[in-house]
């Protein structure tokens, strides 16, 4: 029997009122569905008049029409019951041809059609994914945006007096010598899911920024502060200066130190201080919390000041992910940023796991989550960028 959820959302995908989420949901249920399954669900569905696949280039878009004709005015319940058949047919053509479809409006590529719509399509999957790669986009204070890779070393930007450097080190490092009787114009650098970099601010602290995060500074440090704004995750080593304490603002706290090194981890729910040597002053809740060496602040509806193991905040800049007792959520949302990939969930009440153990951050996707299914009741399965998440 067909599960009524999915009839569900295959209408509403017709009528072109899915969420994001439900198209999600939708396609991990088409990739578990029998092929009888499926013909009976497209031969009781009926067929909007006004459906047309959202598909940019024309000439897919054709195709993609001729598609749903075959797929919903044809019996595909007696093609698919035949004992011979059709040549150039396949035991799963009716999937692929509805799953074709739906790519089409989630963004997988199509490729390759030729002939009668019972011919093959076939869909390109990449079957692994490589670790994530120092990449970073640097956005000016007029809106130009530089992309920095790992194959660009020395200079990359010169314009209206200010130089965008990269060191062999990997660190962004700048100058500007425009900077006379002007008010500082700031930068932003974002890594995407995927992509880590190091940078040099003015003053000659050292941040380190993993996936998915980023720093807004200026371009040199006037007055007698040091304010940057970070959002996501970056590790700071601050240079030392007694007199212009350095402050790192996030949207839940603000940290301010003379001179030392933490590690962040700031979003909309949570922020996260872990510090590493020195000491730093956290201001949260209109309150002051004065943290030691190996003391971590987690501020969300609440302030908690814990003892924890610092080395094991800052591993990934060592590329080694570290779990200590990790919950597999926290797990997973960091597979997901590092490898630039999507976790589908068949069952959406997680165990809480808590893991335990090292892996190196610089193994393919397939190798860590071999890691992750010796450990937990858990099996995945990588389809592109998705991947899908399902217990044993």
């Amino acid at each position: 029997m067909t599960n009524p959820r999915l009839k569900v959302l295959v209408e509403k995908y017709l009528s072109n009122t899915l969420t994001s989420t439900e198209r999600t949901a939708l396609m991990a249920m088409l990739d578990e569905l029998p092929d009888e399954q499926l013909a009976l669900l497209l031969h009781n569905i009926e067929t909007p008049d006004t459906y047309r696949p959202e598909i940019p280039e024309n000439e897919i878009s054709d195709r993609l029409d001729r598609i749903k004709e075959n797929l919903f005015e044809q019996s595909p319940v007696r093609m698919l019951n035949t004992d011979k058949p059709r040549k150039g047919s396949s035991p799963v053509l009716w999937k692929a041809l509805v799953a074709a479809c739906l790519c089409a409006a989630i963004g997988w590529t199509l490729y390759q059609w030729k002939g009668q719509p019972q011919e093959e399509i076939q869909i390109v999957e990449k079957t692994d994914v490589d670790p994530a790669e120092p990449v970073a986009l640097i956005t000016l204070a007029t809106g130009e945006t530089i992309r920095v890779d790992s194959t660009r070393v020395g200079l990359i930007y010169s314009k209206n007096g200010l130089h965008v450097y990269k060191s062999e080190e990997g660190e962004i490092v700048y100058k500007d010598s425009s900077m006379v009787d002007q008010e500082p114009t700031y930068l932003t650098i974002h890594t995407p899911k995927g992509g880590f970099t190091k940078l040099k601010l003015d003053d000659g602290t050292l941040v380190e920024l993993n996936a998915a995060s980023s720093i807004r500074y200026p371009t040199s440090f006037e007055g007698d502060k040091r304010d940057v704004f970070v959002e996501g995750e970056a590790f700071f080593k601050v240079q030392h200066d007694k007199e212009r304490p350095f402050r790192v603002h996030s949207q839940k706290q603000m940290i301010e130190v003379l001179g030392t090194s933490f590690n962040l981890i700031s979003d909309e729910k949570y922020a996260k201080t872990t510090l590493i040597e020195g000491s730093v002053k956290v201001v949260a809740e209109g309150k002051d919390y004065f943290l030691k060496p190996g003391q971590q602040a987690v501020v969300s509806d609440k302030v908690v000041v814990k003892d924890v193991k610092a080395s094991n905040s800052v591993a990934w800049k060592d590329e080694k992910f570290v779990f200590d007792n990790s919950s597999f959520k926290e797990t997973l949302k960091e597979v997901e940023n590092w490898y630039d990939v999507q976790m589908v969930f068949f069952d959406p009440d997680i165990e809480n796991v808590q893991l335990s153990g090292t892996v190196s951050r610089n193994v393919k996707l397939s190798e860590l989550l071999k890691v992750l299914e010796m450990n937990t009741n858990y099996r995945f399965e990588i389809r592109e960028r998705r991947v899908l998440v399902r217990r044993y």
